[in-house]
């Protein structure tokens, strides 16, 4: 199967959207679908409905601090960490997602299982700051910011910043920068984010429409082993 995917940004985007960066293509397609890249389709298809909730405008990027192209930079220690005690966003934008009743009910509606899969395939990229000596995001923030939000107390395994940025996105700019890159390729393939998914149900929730449609696309094109 050949897949029509967001070509490589000039900018070093891809190190912000973490797991997502194996679906950027500098032709913009990937000739196979391997089992990391299966894995991100999903991760991203909720990654975009949870900025679309918001009602983020893709528009609204904000200024963007370019990475160093230093491949080192995210080989750090493996280290365990409580999803509660991880700051998400930038400093002076936090968001409370509960304010918003449309995601609250969205994520509750989420099993836990999935959850807890969708932060081990794309776990926080995180370091410590050393003015509030909290851990700070600095990839995958809308999984595991959906991940804090139903699962506080949950440990799970976060990769190591051996040399973070001294910028991290916000809320709006982490979201807008999904929707701006990956918006449209997840509604142009719904059908496959529908394989992908564990159940129609789960599928409905990600493309938005009846679990009847979902459940006759999987019937009709099976669904994907992830």
């Amino acid at each position: 199967m050949k897949l029509v995917v967001p070509k490589l940004p000039r900018r070093a985007w891809h190190v912000d959207l973490g797991i997502a960066a194996c679906l950027l293509s500098v032709r913009g397609e990937l000739p196979r679908i391997t089992l990391t890249q299966r894995r991100a389709i999903l991760a991203v298809a909720y990654q975009v409905k949870i900025a679309r909730l918001q009602g983020v405008d893709p528009r609204d990027r904000g200024p963007r601090t370019r990475w160093p192209s230093d491949g080192d930079r995210f080989r750090g220690r493996r280290m365990s960490v409580r999803l509660g005690d991880l700051d998400v966003w930038g400093p002076g934008n936090s968001v409370d997602l509960t304010v918003r009743g449309a995601f609250d009910r969205f994520a509750a509606s989420i099993p836990e299982t999935r959850v807890k899969v969708l932060v081990h395939w794309a776990p926080p990229v995180v370091s410590l700051d050393d003015r509030t000596n909290r851990l700070r995001v600095h990839a995958n923030y809308l999984t595991t910011a959906l991940a804090r939000y139903r699962l506080p107390h949950l440990e799970v395994s976060a990769m190591a910043c051996r040399n973070p940025p001294t910028r991290r996105l916000t809320f709006v700019q982490a979201a807008a920068l999904v929707l701006h890159v990956f918006g449209e390729f997840i509604d142009a393939n719904d059908e496959l984010v529908c394989r992908l998914c564990s159940t129609a149900t789960e599928a409905s929730l990600l493309i938005g429409k009846s679990i009847n449609t979902a459940a006759l696309v999987r019937q009709r094109l099976r669904p994907l082993v992830l």
